[in-house]
């Protein structure tokens, strides 16, 4: 559970839809959002909530009518003036010319207002009750225990290999082998869209720091840069002479670094898809990318167990190690302080530099097949591996114990995305799923 209420001056307008507030309340609690975790995790609390509810199978009663005064009103004068026509009353030219509404007498609006009244009774009735349950489930969901798989996303009819998570934690983007990407919300599993832009398997997705584009890697060799929510088209990068393997977004959101098995890793603008640099170091296929948090310097990966470390707009190598790995590297994480590199390899294990003096720190043996996923936890404690053993593993980024292993997919763990405020993962597997659930704690 949280350890604080959320501020009171922002109770209100959390509370509220996107679409119920302003645009200057909704910039003004966005940024909020940004600086303050306790109307972080209360906002998440609401949009979580009300996506489970809007979920729920059709009411087997129909809900009550929208009904006002108003209403009331109209059907009365309406009756009234239908009896003064069938009754034949005499009424004066100028009488007549007047509205209706002016005529109608006090009695009537006290009449409508009494019938009103039970009908605003159960209104409030129906509030008290749903604030009352939404109250429970948030209770209850907030102290679920790690593992609970909040969502299992069916999508998919092949292998998932890229999944990534939207800035404001509502949405999911998973990229497979069927060649869709599709975007949904990451509590319901509603579609928000689908598209078939490229012509093979989609090999790996990032998306922007705004939340407005994703990009997306495909062994048909290209990159297309989209609007994450209508699928219109930005830009197509085509640099690559081979399949994109590996996708990283500046953290400024200019610029995307892309790596692929024409042994390159190639930095572009993701705007225009214009060329800033191309790094020609590895000897082998470029399997894995990782910007820096501080967005000077990029990582990558690739299968002559080989790890890289660039200055990201020149090129300049920083650093260069090779002699502690063991396998083909398959996936690396920055820390979200930028001092150390985790790398999944072949060799079943996770290991983990300092990543400017290429030093060890510490190897993660945890696994029983080889690891193919890596995600930093936002706080910077915790590391989740995915692996050919079918398993997620959470443990900590210092010690390497193990916290929590997940076991819910049937199939090779390929992808994985910690949420940006730290308390669910989405994984998606061979299996042709993507799950959802509860990280361990975070805070």
């Amino acid at each position: 559970m949280r350890s604080q209420p959320p501020c009171t001056a922002w109770a209100e307008k959390l509370a509220l839809r996107g679409e119920d507030l302003s645009p200057t309340d909704h910039a003004a609690l966005d940024a909020h959002l940004q600086s303050c975790p306790a109307c972080e995790a209360a906002y998440a609390d609401y949009t979580f909530l009300d996506a489970r509810l809007c979920a729920l199978p059709p009411p087997a009663l129909m809900p009550l009518p929208r009904l006002s005064l108003q209403t009331f009103l109209q059907d009365k004068e309406k009756g009234d003036a239908e009896k003064l026509v069938h009754a034949g009353n005499a009424i004066d030219t100028e009488r007549r010319s007047l509205p209706i509404k002016q005529t109608v007498p006090r009695a009537a609006r006290g009449f409508s207002v009494r019938r009103l009244f039970p009908v605003a009774c159960v209104a409030c009735l129906i509030l008290t009750f749903l604030l009352i349950f939404r109250f429970l489930i948030s209770s209850n969901t907030s102290s679920q225990p790690p593992g609970t798989t909040i969502f299992t996303y069916t999508g998919h009819s092949d292998y998932v290999d890229a999944v990534a998570w939207s800035p404001n934690n509502q949405f999911i983007a998973s990229g497979s082998w069927d060649g869709t990407v599709q975007v949904w919300d990451a509590h319901t599993g509603a579609i928000i869209t689908i598209r078939k832009g490229h012509t093979n398997v989609v090999s790996a997705l990032a998306w922007s720091p705004d939340g407005q584009y994703i990009a997306t890697g495909s062994w048909d060799g290209t990159v297309q840069v989209r609007d994450a929510f209508t699928g219109s088209l930005l830009t197509i990068y085509d640099g690559h002479t081979d399949a994109v393997s590996a996708l990283a977004w500046s953290p400024d959101g200019q610029y995307i670094a892309s790596g692929s098995w024409d042994h390159t890793v190639q930095v572009w603008y993701a705007r225009t898809g214009e060329t800033i640099n191309i790094y020609r170091g590895h000897s082998e296929f470029v399997d894995a990318v990782a910007w820096s948090p501080d967005g000077q310097s990029i990582a990558s990966g690739d299968r002559n167990n080989t790890v890289r470390v660039w200055n990201a707009l020149t090129g300049k190598t920083l650093a260069f190690y090779t002699e502690y790995t063991g396998g083909i590297i398959e996936a690396l994480a920055w820390s979200p302080d930028g001092r150390f590199i985790a790398a999944g390899s072949r060799d079943k294990t996770v290991r983990v530099w300092e990543a400017f003096t290429g030093k060890l720190f510490l190897t993660y043996t945890g696994h029983t097949d080889e690891v193919s996923a890596l995600a930093w936890a936002p706080n910077g404690e915790y590391i989740a591996s995915g692996s050919w053993d079918h398993t997620v593993q959470v443990w900590n980024a210092h010690t390497g114990v193990t916290l929590f292993t997940y076991r819910r997919h049937s199939n090779t763990v390929d992808a994985l995305a910690w949420s940006p405020n730290g308390r669910y993962i989405a994984s998606g597997s061979w299996d042709h799923t993507v799950q959802v659930w509860v990280a361990p704690t975070t805070r």
